[in-house]
């Protein structure tokens, strides 16, 4: 739920705000997705100080303080007159609330919970994310047409209110067994002392465990933000309407839940490598077919890559780093991880700034294929967990 609620407003219905601004502000849509990288940036600055958050006070009232900072935001949100306005609200709040009640949040929870099938419990975990996806755009299509967007905001600031804090407050009560069963063999995450040990910064930012897997991941996590938080540009570009953009958000949201389960059920029992190949080759589809046709049918197709390419990005960000650093240090290794989205910041705002420049996306398609193809590469030298 707290998944669904902030990723789902924050995330997948951005692409629909977006709109809006643009005629609103008469902006270019290089100033609107600096909205977005506000919002990336801050969460990869605030995620290693939230994950040692996660990993030191109980998970309940972290959660309900990202709550309280959605609910500041959304409000605030809707008193903007000037873009700039936006930008401080989604480099400030936004991200405090997407690092205390998102993915961060709910990741840390799971793998402090589960041992065997970790990988299946966050692939179902991460599935809040997409319901959101297909709920949230459908709601908000109807309500910015009914009462436009600072309206909108102001309704999102409730349901946030009525679906989030009762919740949060009942569930989130108990504390995970304090030790982890040793599991053995294949993929797992090895012996218990590993699970349990508390891994330093220091020796987290100096290991190619590390590294490796998340320098890898950059490209990936780009070229998902360029696409996600462009479709609506994507569907008015083509033609087909303002109202396409919210189909393309709710197609892209239920193709991420597949791919969701798809490499969390499989994330326990495939080479890691293996997923993260089957990823980058999802996301390679979705870039071809936006390069080659911009049709109704061909848009919907890449959509559907995308979806399910991303839909790989939280289960494989999980299992990898689980099964390498175990459970006890998890919040603060994925802390740093977080760092990946501030990189990734970047693409949203340069596939925009290209569009203004050249009157397309092709050149930043082209870039980000580039990108992914070493990637690809350099993920086949990821050790295993067993060879820890």
């Amino acid at each position: 739920m707290i998944q669904a609620v902030s990723v789902g407003i924050l995330v997948y219905s951005f692409t629909l705000f977006s709109l809006a601004w643009l005629d609103e502000f008469e902006a270019s849509r290089r100033d609107v997705m600096i909205t977005i990288s506000c919002l990336q940036i801050g969460m990869g600055v605030l995620g290693p100080l939230v994950g040692r958050w996660l990993d030191l006070f109980p998970m309940r009232y972290v959660v309900l303080a990202g709550a309280a900072a959605l609910i500041g935001g959304l409000w605030l949100a809707g008193q903007a007159t000037h873009l700039w306005h936006l930008w401080v609200v989604y480099g400030t709040l936004m991200p405090i609330a997407a690092g205390m009640m998102g993915t961060l949040a709910s990741q840390t929870l799971v793998a402090k919970w589960f041992v065997h099938e970790r990988g299946l419990a966050m692939g179902l975990s991460a599935m809040g994310t997409n319901l959101g996806g297909m709920i949230f755009p459908l709601l908000i299509g109807g309500w910015l047409i009914d009462i436009g967007w600072r309206g909108t905001f102001e309704q999102l600031a409730i349901v946030s209110i009525v679906l989030v804090v009762p919740l949060t407050w009942l569930m989130l009560g108990r504390t995970p067994p304090q030790t982890l069963p040793t599991v053995s063999g294949g993929l797992s995450p090895g012996p218990s002392q590993l699970a349990a040990r508390q891994w330093l910064t220091r020796d987290i930012l100096t290991t190619s465990l590390f590294w490796l897997p998340f320098l890898a991941l950059v490209p990936l996590n780009m070229t998902f933000g360029a696409l996600q938080f462009n479709l609506a540009n994507f569907a008015r570009d083509a033609g087909l309407g303002d109202a396409a953009g919210a189909q393309f958000v709710t197609v892209g949201s239920l193709c991420m839940l597949i791919g969701k389960l798809f490499f969390g059920s499989l994330g326990d029992r495939l080479d890691h490598r293996i997923l993260f190949w089957i990823a980058n080759v999802f996301m390679i589809a979705a870039l071809g077919l936006l390069l080659v046709g911009q049709g109704y049918t061909s848009l919907v197709s890449a959509v559907a890559c995308m979806g399910l390419a991303g839909g790989g990005i939280l289960p494989l960000m999980g299992v990898i780093f689980s099964a390498r650093f175990g459970a006890a240090s998890f919040g603060r290794v994925m802390g740093f991880v977080m760092l990946n989205v501030t990189l990734g910041a970047l693409a949203p705002v340069a596939a925009g700034w290209v569009f203004d420049e050249t009157g397309s996306y092709d050149l930043a398609l082209y870039a980000l294929l580039i990108l992914i193809v070493p990637a690809m590469v350099a993920m086949a030298r990821l050790p295993q967990p067993s060879q820890r």
